[in-house]
Formats: C-alpha cells, structure tokens, sequence
C-alpha cells in the first residue's frame, strides 16, 4: 500500500533544463499516437516536431512510464532523448497505485505541461490505474485548454482514444471474439487506435473491432511511425512507415452479430487506404485532403488539334 503521508517527490522526478531561446507554444490540441519501436535519437522527425509543436526551449515535458514493466528504465531512455532538445523542464511521473493518481501537486503540475509522453508497454496499466482518477479529469482539462501536445507510442498510443484494443484472443483470423475491447483515456472519440501495425500483422483484428461498431475509424500504425492529429480533424503521416486506415462506414453485410464465438463472421464492404509519410487525412470527411510530398505531378496531355475537312 501507498503511504498517504509520503512526500509527492517520491512519484514525481524533477530534472529542470536551462532555458535557451523563445519559442511560440502553439493553441491547438495535438495528439501524436506512435505505432511503436520510435528511433530514440535527437534527429528523429517525429521526436523533433514533438518537442517543437510543444513550446521547443519552452516545452514543459512529463514522461509517463506506468505502462512499462521496468518505468525507471523507460524513464531514463526518454529523459536522456528529451534533454537533447533543451526543454525547459522534464518531469517523470509513474503511477503505481491509483492513489498516486490524486495528488494535487501532480494535477497543478500536470496544468503547466505542453508535452506529455507515454511510454508502451501494456495499455491495461494506464487505464486501469489513470482512468478516473483526477490527474485522468485533469489531462483531459489540460488537452482541452489547447497549447498541448499528447504523444503516446504503443500501448501508450493504443490507451488515447475512447475505444481501445487490449488483448488478442488468437483465434483464427476473422472469428468473432478474437479480440477484447475498453474504455481508453477519451482524449479523443469515434477510433482506434492499432499499434506495431504491419510488423505483427494486425489488421485482422482491427477489421474484428470496426465489425462491432463500424462507426468507428480504425487506424493502424506502423513501427517508428506516427500521426500528428490536430484538433481531432486531421491527422499527418510522419516516420518511416505507413498507417493503414480500416472504415467500416460503408459496411453493407455484417454477421458478427450472429456468429458464435469463436466462428467466422461475414463483412462485405470494408474500406482500406495506406498512408504514407506526408499525408494528410481528414478524419471527419474520412477522406485524404492532400497526398503528400511523393505524389506524382499532375498529368500534362497535348492539346487536341482539330482538322477541317
């Protein structure tokens, strides 16, 4: 058990960093779920926009470990990462027990912040012990304020939306009750997210969840890959790999329903798109607003001459 009258210190790591320049924090929400296995490096791209959407010399970082099964060591690695960019402040905060979860201290502390990482591992251990408690009510404050970035890569991507996937069945592939589904942290509604996406061959159990509600946009994310989404509208492909999007709203036939466990279900009209870095797409419209740095150029045709007789 936690002891009630432990100093916060003893969850709460400090290592502030010396300011160097100004930089302009920007008002928008951002989320940027990662699919897994992130080049840790300074020069990587997704770490770099992270940090400058955030604030850069003025970004306020706490890294959240809990879904580790070694946080110490996972804080460390994003410690070392982050002081690479000269923050303003970087903080660790590792919830063992759900009552770390009401400290005051960590909700004032967690209002200052633009940049929150959480790290993978197993998505069970943050919902279970963030969900409700009231750092949850107050990360989902502080995302609504704007002028923040919530990143997360693997189960910590996994853990961001509403909806989330937390455990495979292995079943057969398409058998219904091949996957189990939660409650996330709701920082944003109506997707899912799917992590090591390519690597582990998931895409099966993505169709599985868009099968039982296919009002919901699945979004699978490859490794060392990312989505910056902002303000829940749109979100650009950025890393080295791709991010498979599953819509499930022009399902016409769907038998999940009726199938029993464990038996295959019919599903006709499933929707994918592969997205590669640079993209853009909307997630309202669900469709692709612009193709990115590797699009072909537009086709140039000769003039058609027209002969008289």
């Amino acid at each position: 058990m936690v002891d009630p009258n432990r100093n916060d210190k003893n969850i709460i790591k400090v290592n502030r960093l010396k300011k160097r320049t100004s930089n302009t924090v920007l008002k928008s929400r951002i989320l940027i779920p990662i699919g897994g296995n992130e080049k840790k490096s300074p020069d990587s791209e997704i770490f770099r926009e992270m940090v400058e959407m955030a604030g850069g010399s003025q970004a306020r970082i706490v890294v959240v470990p809990t879904a580790s099964e070694n946080p110490d060591e996972r804080a460390r690695d994003y410690n070392v990462l982050f002081s690479a960019f000269n923050p303003k402040s970087i903080q660790t905060v590792h919830i063992g027990e759900r009552s770390d979860a009401g400290s005051k201290a960590l909700c004032k502390i967690i209002h200052e912040t633009t940049l929150f990482m959480f790290g993978g591992g197993d998505q069970l251990r943050l919902s279970s012990l963030i969900g409700g408690t009231p750092l949850h009510h107050a990360l989902l404050e502080r995302y609504q304020m704007g002028g923040c970035v919530i990143a997360g890569t693997s189960a910590g991507a996994a853990v961001l939306p509403e909806v989330m996937i937390f455990q495979n069945n292995r079943f057969r592939l398409f058998r219904k009750g091949g996957i189990e589904m939660t409650k996330g942290l709701g920082l944003i509604q109506d997707m899912i997210f799917d992590t090591h996406f390519v690597q582990r061959s998931r895409i099966s159990r993505l169709v599985h969840a868009m099968a039982t509600n296919p009002a919901l946009l699945g979004l699978g994310i490859e490794e060392n890959t990312g989505l910056i989404i902002e303000n829940e509208q749109r979100a650009r492909v950025i890393g080295t790999g791709t991010v498979i999007v599953v819509d499930g709203s022009s399902i016409q036939i769907n038998h999940i329903g009726y199938a029993e466990n464990r038996d295959p279900f019919a599903l006709t009209n499933v929707t994918y798109s592969v997205l590669t870095a640079g993209m853009v797409y909307d997630l309202k419209q669900r469709t692709v607003i612009d193709p990115g740095p590797t699009a072909p150029p537009k086709s140039s045709l000769p003039n058609r001459k027209k002969y008289s007789t």
